[in-house]
């Protein structure tokens, strides 16, 4: 198996937990924000990446998960929608 194999969003599972830690990911040619990246547990047990952490970027600068409250709250669940997955240097 290649990690290719494992880029259907699907096998991820549907429940995830945002760990606390946000960053603004900023349009390179503008400067603006563009972007949040949270960090994102993956807590289906039927997924072969159960408890994995990975690196999700919100293109909704107004999402119902507000930085507000990842600053105040460890952690929170959310639900992940129109997730596509891809592959750098060897990592989801």
């Amino acid at each position: 198996m290649k990690l290719n194999d494992f880029l259907n969003p699907t096998l991820l599972g549907r429940t995830f937990i945002a760990v606390r830690g946000y960053s603004e990911a900023v349009d390179h040619e503008t400067q603006k924000l563009a972007a949040y990246r949270l960090n994102v547990s993956i807590q289906d047990e039927n997924s072969p990446f159960y408890l994995e952490l990975i690196d999700v970027k919100v293109n909704n600068l107004n999402p119902t998960v507000s930085v507000h409250e990842l600053v105040n709250n460890k952690t929170m669940p959310v639900e992940v929608v129109d997730l596509n997955v891809g592959q750098y240097n060897g990592t989801l």
